[in-house]
């Protein structure tokens, strides 16, 4: 029977497909080819990736009336992600109680608080809603004993305690029934306190639920023990109204309440066409050749390798990842000696890239400048990729520091040494050389960023910032 049939068997079934309307059948032969995807055995799409496309290739998007409500899908699918093996879901009801834990809402700033009337206590609200004043409590389970705590007539408290023995002859008893109504006396009197606490938790609006049994008649009072027949005095008049004998039941004040409202396509969806990306963005990212000469001019494959140290442990320094003082031989040592053998440099070149890696730390550690640029806000080999000059272009900054004032600074670090005189002759040349890079640095930062940068080159060796 279908009572035992799966979903894609049902939705192929020639005789229950022709018990629906024809506008059913068409949604129907519409959305088969993508829903078949959800049953077809796959190896290498997970569950989550599956149902997304799905539902992108049905249109779900399309339906949604806000961008927020497209978040709450996003949400259900990270759900979904936590959940699936192997493609599947081993408890189709595990899934349906973690989905109870997420909070959505079709408001990005809506916030609603869901507690009990206990929880509530000494809390304020704007709004409140309390439902379902029209039900009874649970009852609570008997008792095999039951006791009474009173005051004597000097105040001392007393134990009462019903007696022990068959069901039927305890509940005739005197003393069982007096301690049974005067526990419900005090249960009442601790609802309405309840009731009290719940209603003037609102600041500006209080909102009661509640239903009752109706007759021929009109309305009955509410359940002896609900919360309601509290509140019946002061309702009863209301509810009377509501159900006066042979007024229409959908009177003018249940207009509100309407089916939801089906949304459907008026012919089948479509994605729309995705718009042609700039004709740079398609292009490959090319190394030019003479940045490659900029980048790597350094004489001799040793001090090459020695900049790709310092550079990893400047960020290392300056996102605050070096354990140890790392003015500390031992600590600078270690760390160096191990990404030499990483990158598979041969014993006999270690000595002179570490003798050249420990000055270039010994300098920026004991430069005020040096220390500036490590510390503080900003980033450290941040990658960004951009469209500069009409081409595709991907720049990995050393480092973004975001100073005092608030002004963002893209500083290239340089081991770059120098030996003689002139000093400042050669800094001229290093900026003359390295200003078309550092330009597109700026450019490309400053529409990821949205500021305009400062840019400089910082030379551990020789201890200066010079800006560009």
């Amino acid at each position: 029977g279908s009572r035992y049939a799966t979903v894609p068997e049902l939705l192929r079934g020639p005789t229950r497909l022709a018990t629906l309307s024809a506008g059913a059948q068409q949604a129907i032969e519409r959305a088969w080819p993508t829903l078949r995807l959800l049953t077809v055995p796959r190896r290498s799409q997970s569950l989550r990736d599956l149902v997304e496309d799905c539902w992108l290739a049905l249109g779900g998007p399309a339906l949604l009336p806000e961008s927020q409500a497209v978040d709450n899908v996003y949400r259900y699918f990270e759900v979904l992600a936590k959940l699936e093996r192997h493609g599947s879901l081993d408890d189709a009801a595990a899934l349906e109680s973690l989905l109870d834990l997420e909070r959505v809402s079709t408001e990005a700033q809506a916030r609603l608080h869901i507690m009990t009337m206990h929880k509530a206590k000494g809390l304020e609200f704007e709004h409140v809603m309390l439902f379902g004043t029209g039900r009874l409590p649970g009852n609570s389970g008997r008792s095999v004993l039951s006791w009474f705590d009173i005051p004597d007539e000097h105040g001392a408290e007393r134990k009462v305690i019903s007696p022990v023995g068959p069901r039927a002859e305890v509940e005739n008893d005197p003393v069982h029934r007096y301690i049974e109504i005067a526990e419900a006396a005090k249960d009442r009197h601790e609802q309405a306190r309840l009731l009290y606490v719940a209603c003037t938790r609102a600041r500006k609006s209080l909102h009661l639920v509640g239903h009752t049994a109706t007759t021929d008649d009109g309305a009955k009072p509410a359940a002896k023990n609900s919360l309601l027949r509290m509140l019946w005095p002061a309702v009863e008049d209301l509810y009377a109204q509501a159900f006066e004998p042979g007024k229409p039941a959908a009177s003018e004040d249940l207009d509100e309440f309407v089916l939801p409202v089906r949304r459907q396509f008026a012919s089948p969806w479509k994605p729309p066409a995705v718009q042609p990306l700039p004709s740079a963005i398609g292009a490959t990212a090319t190394a030019h050749p003479e940045e490659d000469e900029v980048e790597f001019y350094w004489v001799g494959t040793e001090a090459r390798i020695a900049g790709t140290v310092v550079h990893r442990w400047l960020q290392m320094l300056a996102e605050g990842r070096v354990e140890g003082d790392p003015a500390d031989a031992n600590v600078r040592d270690r760390l160096t000696g191990r990404w030499m053998r990483e990158m598979g440099i041969g014993e006999s070149q270690r000595e002179d890239i570490a003798a050249r890696v420990a000055e270039a730390l010994d300098g920026i550690l004991g430069d005020e400048k040096g220390r500036w640029v490590l510390t503080g806000e900003g980033h450290t080999e941040l990658a960004l990729t951009g469209v500069y000059e009409g081409s595709l272009e991907t720049v990995v900054l050393d480092r973004v520091r975001v100073d005092e004032n608030g002004d963002h600074w893209i500083v290239d670090y340089k081991t770059s040494t120098h030996e003689g005189g002139n000093l400042e002759g050669f800094l001229d040349a290093e900026v003359t050389r390295y200003t078309p890079q550092l330009r597109k640095y700026a450019a490309i930062y400053r529409a990821f960023a949205a500021v305009e940068p400062r840019c400089a080159l910082y030379f551990p060796l020789l201890q200066r910032l010079v800006e560009i």
